[in-house]
């Protein structure tokens, strides 16, 4: 991985989802409020828009960026996107739940809650049109 965007973006998705499938089954195996559905998000994105970004994890968010390297400086950070979805035992009986923030997490604004659904496709959905909505010129 190299600094400003040498990183192909295929080898960037294809690690995301190794790292998604292998964080799965940790957490298959050990005591976590996280669910096994990490890959199965990842994947859903990667079949989406959203494959034109590099994707990144922030704890239990899927976030992504116009930049591999978003975290060397604030130029490259400004390149995050506006939106994320969140993953957790948040559903019904401790069902996995998908949730599709806009705005940048830890930015002023606070992100505002979009949608909650149990489906990794459904929220991606949302995501890419949150975030066609706010690319829209005013």
């Amino acid at each position: 991985m190299g600094h400003n965007g040498t990183w192909p973006l295929d080898d960037a998705w294809d690690w995301m989802t190794e790292g998604a499938r292998l964080a799965d089954a940790w957490v298959r195996s050990h005591e976590s409020w996280v669910p096994p559905v990490e890959e199965e998000l990842v994947v859903a994105a990667r079949a989406s828009e959203l494959s034109r970004w590099y994707p990144f994890t922030s704890h239990n968010y899927l976030r992504f960026a116009a930049d591999p390297d978003f975290w060397v400086s604030a130029e490259a950070a400004a390149g995050i996107l506006p939106g994320a979805i969140s993953f957790e035992k948040g559903g019904p009986d401790d069902n996995p739940a998908f949730r599709v923030w806009s705005g940048q997490l830890l930015g002023t604004p606070d992100p505002v809650l979009e949608l909650v659904t149990p489906d990794a496709d459904a929220a991606v959905a949302a995501l890419v049109r949150l975030l066609a909505a706010e690319s829209r010129p005013e």
